[in-house]
């Protein structure tokens, strides 16, 4: 189950991919609650459907609703915006290093043990957005991710039951701007400010249900620029599966619902430059689009 948050004019609301056409799941969700539950859920972001106690549980629910009683055509949707599919999660955690190739084209060695960072959330952007190109910068890399989007909260977490928190998987570019990355790194600071420029994080176009997944350790994944394929890799290469990196991130700190992690990229990075668009696809996910503009 593909699902994409979706805006027309003002109005936002839950798309769910069928058959590369895409159906309004907001709508879909009233008219079931109205009849069956006899409560109005308004629900036009896929955040919102993290209320929910099992969303995974209600969205078959909705999607077996709309097979049975033939709703599809009325609510198909044509001509709209597709947005980030988590638009303000309460952070964005990525791991550094996490494929052996790119650590050691970045001048180390594998890590022992996960290394992580954060990005600003004030640098989401989503799917065909443009990514601007600071002029204060002389090099800025695209960087293919795959994402996880937590699905409940979590803390202290077991690698045995961190699948349990997980609502599904997107796609990341975890834009750098590597030459102030690499002033940073020499100096022993942070990396923060490499990372967080505004529409350095895009992301999406879908999130794609967990179960709709059958082994996120075995994707390709691959990086494109203007048709060039610069990252080509299948995360059964991450050095730290998901159940490590989920477990290891809650002994430090709580995972909220809708909070997103960054698994790593594999090695072949390389700049980019206003003009150029730069494509990530990840086998059962999708394709993220974007161009890059000058600052």
């Amino acid at each position: 189950m593909k699902l994409l948050n979706c805006q027309i004019d003002n109005e936002r609301f839950i798309g769910l991919l069928d058959n590369n056409r895409t159906i309004n799941l907001s709508k879909a969700l009233k008219v079931y609650s109205t009849i069956y539950r006899g409560e109005d859920w308004f629900f036009n972001s896929i955040e919102d459907l993290l209320s929910l106690d099992n969303p995974e549980f209600c969205l078959k629910k909705v999607a077996d609703f709309i097979e049975r009683y033939n709703l599809k055509e009325s609510l198909y949707v044509e001509s709209f915006k597709t947005l980030s599919p988590i638009i303000r999660p309460s952070k964005i955690i990525a791991l550094g290093r996490n494929y052996t190739e790119h650590a050691r084209e970045t001048g180390y060695n594998p890590p022992e043990e996960p290394i992580f960072f954060s990005k600003a959330v004030s640098a989401i952007i989503g799917p065909e957005d443009a990514i601007v190109y600071p002029e204060c910068l002389t090099r800025v890399d695209p960087e293919a991710e795959l994402g996880l989007v937590i699905g409940k909260r979590a803390k202290n977490v077991s690698k045995e039951k961190a699948m349990e928190y997980i609502l599904g998987y997107t796609i990341i570019n975890d834009v750098t701007a590597r030459d102030m990355q690499t002033e940073d790194l020499k100096m022993a600071n942070p990396w923060f400010r490499s990372k967080s420029f505004d529409t350095f994080c895009p992301i999406g176009p879908y999130l794609v249900l967990k179960g709709h997944i059958r082994d996120p350790h075995d994707l390709n994944l691959e990086l494109r620029v203007n048709g060039a394929t610069r990252q080509k890799d299948n995360t059964r290469n991450l050095i730290f599966k998901i159940p490590e990196i989920v477990s290891y991130i809650t002994l430090h700190m709580t995972l909220e619902p809708g909070d997103i992690i960054a698994t790593g990229t594999p090695s072949g990075i390389a700049p980019v430059y206003p003009g150029d668009t730069v494509e990530i696809e990840i086998e059962n996910i999708g394709i993220l689009r974007n161009t890059v503009i000058r600052g």
